[in-house]
């Protein structure tokens, strides 16, 4: 199990807009090359995401079709189809606290593939910390730019 939080100061309206910018997830999310929404259904899409993960000399692929549930504002639900993880659950979620608004996210990752036992459960982590900081940092962006006043 991994989780990741954080506290900031952003609409969760803005928060929403990246967390389900699927499309756009390599230009500001570490570690992916491609992320595809392949078909959408109300409020169910299943998403494509490719990548490399890891860190120093210990890296791992990142190839999964995962089916996501949206309950707008709220909770983003995810949980692998296909792919090289035998399980791969997460969600996020959007909880205002007064002016501030906390992300958190939730996951359980079980790779097809062999991991060392603590380096592997590590590099799993920091993949975690480092995609989570990227969406934080993204959020945090686009909060600036539409804090903005018009020229």
């Amino acid at each position: 199990m991994v989780e990741a939080r954080s506290s900031l100061t952003a609409e969760a309206r803005i928060a929403w807009e990246v967390l389900t910018d699927y499309e756009h997830y390599p230009d500001f999310v570490p570690d992916l090359t491609s992320s595809q929404v392949l078909a959408r259904t109300g409020n169910e899409l299943i998403v494509e995401q490719k990548g490399v993960a890891g860190f120093f000399l210990f890296h791992f692929p990142l190839e999964v079709r995962l089916t996501v549930t949206e309950y707008p504002f709220e909770l983003i639900t995810s949980s692998a189809i296909s792919g090289n993880f035998k399980s791969m659950t997460g969600a996020y979620q959007l909880i205002l606290e007064g002016e501030r608004l906390r992300v958190t996210y939730v996951g359980r990752l079980v790779p097809t593939f062999r991991l060392p036992p603590l380096l592997g459960i590590t590099a799993i982590r920091i993949a975690v910390e480092k995609q989570f900081t990227g969406l934080v940092r993204e959020i945090q962006r686009r909060q600036a730019l539409q804090a903005k006043p018009a020229p």
